[in-house]
């Protein structure tokens, strides 16, 4: 309680005041006979809208204007929220219990009245179920239930329900019960009482729809957003999709969920505009929704004019619901709208109908393939205990089948007639490729089957879109370019891309980002299959050497773009008419790399198992520096296996030795030595075999970096001598450059600090005359770390300063994060907290995204001691624990220094800017 109650009340009335009056509210708050009291517009207020708009809407009701007065509470509606959600006392709870009983409870009945005056039974039920959730006694709510379902003719769903409400409530509220009691004897009584005769035959509305799919599962963001847009009231919908994906059931169960919507009935036809049967003609439709309408034959005139001139005034009064399925296209179904202009239609086709959309209006959705989880969901429930027993192999079968529900429907069937083999065989059976395809169930008339039902959209096409449709099945990948498509085709891109838009709009084909596509994996296995049958051997084979040579040069581009400087590698005769792509700049060529990897990966390992192996280890070289600058370990390690076992098969020595000494460069980038070992001394084995000069350079310049950083510097100098000296001998600057390098890392971790400034200095002068940009800054950044080393912060600053800046627009990501660490330590030991801070963070991210887990260790080790000196201490411990554990996994006796650390709490670690160990305990921040 404040000492003084009301000077400390007229200080708050004054904030309030004024935080009002920033807020540009129009709201005050006055005062009067010592009271304070909150003013505002009644136009502002949610509550008084609400109020004033369903006082509107029951109005328009008592005049027969339900459906606008429907809309009016729908309106209302949704301005409510919880009243007084940010007050938590009795009188506040006592307020809303009240305001929800007599103004939204109120509200929501009213509307579900209105929807049963207007004969939408079905909209009526689903209201007064989700209002039942919070309000399962009211007995008006229980009455309005009980009048949906007896006109939807729910008989039994109703005489259920009554007894549940009975029973339930009788105990509690006995006058309720009675009350529902009384009123469904009416209701029944009203059921079963016999109409009395009529001359006249009455008129029925069509009530013609297929059997509902049982179990019906997914799409039911689409479903809900179709329930909107008839509520909105838009009248034409178009719905698309590839083969098989279901766009038939989604129509036909929304419809069912929708059809006590049209008191004048719902109508159903096959167009066939796609299979062997004949396509339905306007005139037939017209003849059919004559009948289904009930006009006689007796009643219609003679000329087709006349007959759609009687079924447009028949209709012009009444609201439908027409499913058009199976449209050919647009042109289809133009003719018949005008006819159907009060009705809600929906149009379905294995093509996007766009003119629906442009001419008429239409929204026009592309009905997707099943969730992941859907699919998995569908086949459990299918299997039952069988799917409990193996969910690894329910996971698998419902991948293959790639969400599209006639897949799924034929491998659940399939599964499910052969109860006595555990799953696992099925997904053995099913991974060969075309075996979904090949399912079929069989009945006496017909055989339903994927492959048929893509046949009706393939036989289609013309023959050119044919023809790059299934050249295009070749493709051993995901996603495709433009060029790719081309080089397969053997055209021009210009000429290619239309037929691509046509497999588009076709639904055969799916547009990725930029000028990528891709199939469905159940498509691209049918193209495949066409290819094989009507593309001949040596067809197939001129499409896949174009393909190859597009990656390959394509390839060769990024490559001599971003290392001129660097010997080439021997390419293949290029295939007449195939156009590479050529890039503008370093950073366009290695986006691409970055972005095609997964499918160089995939072109590389088909090139190697196809008999394509002169590609295959060509295509590793010219993209493999470009992916370890980026830091992709499991590709690199992944592409060169594949490339050495393709030089092994074509019996390219030299090409072997390349392989191997690019797979002993990765595992030493990546801290694994032994493998790293293995790999070069094999390597030496063959440039020795086949006296390949500069092929001895690169292996001995490796082998020699290794050995220096698995501690032997002295032996790691001795290789490196000898790599420098056969480099000058023969005239290969960029070999000697390279040996350079890695002489002057060896002598900073040797302690030899002078020398090997001289050297990185050597290294970085030839690099600059080659104009290497990402050598001259892996130069720079470990000059920073043997200046920082010999106690030259200035030195060591301004050149982290010049690397960080070079290597950044190189995307030389682990050597950027080194130089950054090394500014951190820097700046760390000036007593400049806050950009030290900056860079160590930032070296973490560099290398953590080059996944160099040393580099990273260093750099966590580094950020920690400044948490620590700041006063920051368990952020400083946890910065440890990482750089501990990355030591560890590493092997790496820099672990048992952060171990140490960690364990003594007293007082802050904040080690000297010089390490006086020299090269017996190496600086976190030396070159590695």
């Amino acid at each position: 309680m404040p000492r003084d109650p009301a000077a400390t009340l007229s200080t708050y009335s004054t904030r309030i005041r004024g935080a009002l009056k920033r807020c540009g509210s129009a709201a005050t708050l006055e005062t009067g006979e010592g009271s304070y009291r909150l003013a505002a517009d009644p136009a502002t207020v949610d509550l008084h809208v609400f109020q004033r708009t369903v006082d509107g809407a029951r109005r328009l009701g008592r005049t027969g204007q339900q459906a606008r007065a429907c809309e009016l509470v729908e309106q209302a509606l949704r301005l409510w929220d919880e009243p007084l959600a940010d007050l938590d006392t009795e009188r506040a709870e006592n307020w809303r219990r009240v305001a929800v009983r007599d103004e939204w409870l109120q509200a929501s009945t009213a509307l579900i009245y209105g929807r049963y005056k207007l004969g939408e039974y079905e909209e009526m039920l689903r209201l007064v179920k989700a209002v039942q959730v919070e309000h399962d006694t009211d007995v008006l709510l229980a009455k309005r239930r009980l009048q949906a379902l007896y006109a939807l003719e729910r008989v039994e769903d109703a005489v259920q329900y009554y007894l549940d409400y009975y029973h339930r409530v009788q105990p509690d509220y006995p006058e309720r019960a009675d009350e529902l009691r009384r009123s469904h004897d009416v209701l029944l009584n009203r059921q079963a009482r016999p109409v009395a005769p009529s001359s006249a035959e009455p008129v029925v509305p069509p009530r013609n729809l297929p059997y509902d799919v049982d179990g019906f599962t997914g799409h039911d963001d689409l479903l809900a957003e179709l329930d909107g847009l008839v509520a909105g009231g838009r009248r034409l919908i178009a719905l698309d999709g590839q083969p098989g994906v279901g766009k038939t059931a989604l129509a036909v169960h929304w419809a069912h969920r929708v059809r006590g919507r049209f008191p004048h009935g719902f109508w159903f036809v096959n167009l066939h505009g796609f299979g062997d049967a004949p396509a339905l003609t306007e005139e037939e439709v017209v003849t059919d929704l004559l009948d289904a309408v009930g006009v006689a034959p007796a009643d219609r005139l003679p000329t087709a004019r006349a007959r759609r001139a009687k079924l447009h005034d028949v209709l012009a009064t009444r609201k439908m619901l027409v499913i058009f399925d199976n449209a050919a296209d647009a042109s289809h179904v133009e003719g018949l709208l005008p006819l159907l202009a009060g009705s809600v239609v929906v149009v379905t086709s294995r093509g996007r109908l766009s003119d629906l959309s442009l001419r008429y209006g239409a929204r026009c959705f592309t009905v997707p393939p099943l969730e992941p989880d859907v699919a998995r969901r569908w086949l459990r429930d299918r299997w039952g205990s069988r799917a409990d027993a193996e969910p690894e192999a329910v996971d698998r079968l419902a991948r293959m089948a790639g969400g599209i529900p006639l897949a799924l429907g034929l491998v659940g069937e399939y599964v499910a007639a052969q109860r006595g083999k555990p799953l696992g065989d099925f997904v053995a059976r099913l991974r060969e490729r075309g075996a979904i395809l090949d399912l079929s169930t069989s009945g006496p008339s017909s055989t339903v089957s994927l492959r048929a039902v893509i046949d009706c959209s393939y036989l289609v096409l013309t023959p050119r879109v044919r023809r790059l449709f299934r050249l295009l099945g070749l493709y051993p990948g995901v996603a495709f370019q433009l060029g790719v498509a081309a080089a397969l085709a053997g055209l021009p891109a210009d000429e290619v891309r239309p037929l691509l838009e046509v497999l588009v709009w076709a639904r055969l084909l799916e547009p990725r980002e930029g000028d990528r596509y891709a199939f469905h994996d159940l498509l691209r296995d049918y193209a495949a299959e066409r290819a094989v049958a009507e593309e001949g051997g040596e067809g197939r084979r001129h499409a896949l050497v174009r393909m190859l040579d597009w990656f390959l040069h394509t390839g060769n581009d990024v490559d001599r773009r971003l290392f001129p400087q660097r010997e080439a590698v021997p390419l293949l005769e290029l295939s007449e008419g195939v156009l590479p792509q050529r890039f503008s700049s370093d950073e366009e060529a290695m986006d691409w790399c970055a972005r095609e990897r997964a499918e160089l990966l995939s072109v590389i390992d088909f090139a190697a198992s196809n008999g394509f192996g002169e590609y295959a280890w060509r295509m590793q070289n010219v993209v493999g520096e470009v992916m370890m600058r980026l830091g992709f370990k499991d590709e690199l390690l992944r592409g060169l296996g594949t490339a050495l076992r393709a030089a092994r098969v074509v019996g390219d020595r030299s090409a072997e030795a390349s392989a191997l000494c690019n797979l002993g460069l990765i595992h030493t980038r990546f801290h694994e030595y032994p493998k790293a070992d293995d790999c070069y001394r094999r390597a030496m084995e063959i440039v020795r075999e086949i006296d390949h000069t500069l092929g001895a350079i690169t292996v001995l310049r490796n082998a020699g970096e290794l050995r220096a950083l698995t501690g032997d510097v002295p032996g790691g100098l001795e290789l490196l001598d000898q790599a420098l000296g056969i480099a000058r001998r023969v005239g290969d600057p960029d070999g000697e450059a390279g040996v350079l390098q890695r002489i002057g890392d060896a002598m900073l971790l040797g302690g030899r600090l002078h020398e090997a400034i001289v050297q990185l200095h050597l290294a970085r002068s030839v690099r600059d005359r080659l104009g290497d940009e990402a050598g001259a800054g892996t130069a720079l950044a470990s000059l920073a770390a043997a200046y920082y080393a010999s106690g030259d912060h200035m030195g060591a600053l301004g050149h982290a300063h010049q690397a960080m800046s070079t290597l950044s627009r190189t995307r030389r990501l682990a050597q950027e994060g080194q130089a950054a660490t090394t500014a951190a330590a820097v700046l760390r030991d000036l007593g400049e907290w806050e950009r030290a801070q900056f860079y160590a963070e930032r070296a973490v991210d560099l290398c953590r995204d080059a996944h160099d887990s040393l580099r990273q260790a260093a750099a966590q080790d580094v950020l920690a001691q400044i948490h620590w000196s700041e006063g920051r201490r368990g952020e400083a411990r946890l910065c440890w624990e990482l750089s501990h554990g990355l030591y560890a996994g590493l092997g790496d006796r820099r672990a048992d220094g952060v171990l140490a650390r960690l364990t003594e709490w007293s007082e802050p670690d904040v080690p000297a800017g010089r390490n006086s160990e020299g090269a017996n305990n190496p600086s976190s921040v030396r070159g590695v």
